[in-house]
């Protein structure tokens, strides 16, 4: 292991908070219960998928902040299952980060973010969409490359503005909603529904538009009053997301016409220019190029600290150690291979299959509470209603990324040829990896 100085800690309660939100709020929110209505044929039933998608992720929240009360350090997953399981766990974790899950996300972010730009703008060809994906990428790198706080002021301001943003349209669907007709839609959900697999199948999908209610622990180590603030600004972001994916889902389904929205990816656009005419639609338009701006920093400060660790404990190269506070060169690295994605013919096959490996890692990680190491002592447990709230998040989260490994084996193997080529790829890297000897 490598001795560097300990991180400065910058980070405070509304800076941790404000990460967490942008790294939940992305383009899910925004694309997802279209296609949900038309797999389960009725509002009711999309928004229980929502409410139990929410309740899973406050759990996960609740259970990653007694990870956090015991080991204050950035790291995330890798950092937890290296000390509980064994350095090989973790480090199959950080190399999953490295290849596909938070580069993959990045990259997936900036080229949707492009096609929610106004038209007229005349952002046509893939190479002028290319380059503007990748100049997001590079302007975000830049927010995080020279001081932890400027970053997070920054990317705090750009929350703020969305979060409002969002509440005016949330305001403006609600009191447009026909109760009485939302009501008859409720009744509708009394007749026979689709199978089993099929809910399943839909709350994997919205499930994913919950990822990121964990980024606290990514940078924990250079958080004010670590133990505290990490805990609760996860939970808090938790909940507070979850409350505001029920309102807005609430407005989406229950303002338009169910012919209007049923199956459409671009189910926001279509509910505000319902609402709103024009006008509205190309404001949500904006507020959801602005909410995959946010995702992308969120994603460019959490996840480079990642690798910082790794790196500590040998199982990266040691130039991805800073010298002070901010990690240049992994927030360098992690634009680059973002960047080269973005430049690839398509991305959606890797996160098709990088949703299965993160669920995975998610689930792994809250199963250490059950564990000697992070499980605590009779009378003192790290979380409540433990072993039962941990073992119901582990039991869910490991079923939707079963459910999903057996539906996306059925449309395409490649998706589990590519998950099993990752792994096998992370095995052999850590056989190789410059520090040998690293530390558990």
């Amino acid at each position: 292991m490598i001795n560097n100085p300990r991180p400065q800690r910058s980070i405070g309660m509304t800076s941790l908070v404000c990460l967490v939100v942008a790294n939940m709020v992305g383009a899910g929110v925004y694309t997802t219960s279209g296609y949900s209505l038309q797999a389960l044929g009725s509002p009711t039933r999309v928004l229980a998928m929502w409410a139990i998608a929410a309740v899973i992720a406050i759990t996960g929240a609740i259970a990653y902040g007694g990870l956090s009360r015991q080991l204050v350090r950035s790291g995330g997953e890798y950092l937890f299952l290296s000390r509980a399981v064994h350095p090989l766990a973790g480090f199959m974790a950080g190399w999953i980060s490295l290849l596909a899950g938070f580069t993959g996300a990045i990259a997936f972010a900036a080229t949707t973010f492009v096609n929610y730009l106004p038209a007229n703008l005349q952002i046509d060809s893939s190479r002028e969409k290319t380059l503007v994906a990748v100049g997001l990428i590079i302007c975000a790198a830049l927010l995080h490359l020279f001081r932890t706080g400027t970053g997070a002021i920054g990317q705090n301001i750009l929350v703020c503005v969305k979060l409002v943003a969002i509440a005016l349209f949330i305001a403006i669907g609600l009191a447009a909603v026909d109760w009485p007709s939302a009501g008859a839609a409720a009744d509708s959900a009394a007749a026979p529904g689709p199978d089993f697999s099929t809910y399943a199948n839909q709350l994997m999908w919205i499930s994913f538009s919950f990822a990121g209610f964990n980024a606290s622990i990514y940078v924990a180590g250079e958080a004010k009053l670590g133990r505290r603030t990490v805990r609760r600004s996860m939970l808090f972001a938790a909940i507070g997301v979850s409350v505001l994916y029920l309102l807005i889902n609430t407005v989406f389904l229950c303002t338009a016409p169910q012919e209007a929205i049923v199956g459409r990816g671009d189910i926001a656009a279509v509910v505000a220019k319902h609402l709103g005419g024009e006008r509205l639609g190309l404001a949500v338009q904006l507020l959801v190029a602005l909410s995959l701006a946010t995702s992308v920093t969120a994603m460019l400060q959490a996840g480079p600290r990642v690798y910082v660790k790794m790196a500590e404990d040998g199982m990266l190269p040691a130039w991805l150690i800073p010298d002070g506070d901010v990690p240049r060169v992994a927030i360098v690295l992690q634009a680059v291979l973002a960047a080269v994605l973005v430049c690839a013919a398509s991305i959606h096959d890797l996160l098709d299959y990088t949703s299965f490996l993160l669920s995975v890692s998610a689930g792994a990680t809250v199963l250490c509470l059950l564990l000697p190491r992070f499980r605590g002592q009779p009378g003192k447990r790290p979380v409540v209603l433990w072993p039962v709230l941990p073992a119901f998040f582990v039991v869910a989260t490991l079923g939707i990324a079963v459910v999903g490994c057996l539906y996306r084996y059925q449309q395409s193997p490649t998706s589990l040829m590519l998950s099993l080529a990752v792994v096998a790829s992370g095995i052999g890297v850590y056989r190789v990896r410059p520090g040998r000897s690293g530390s558990r």
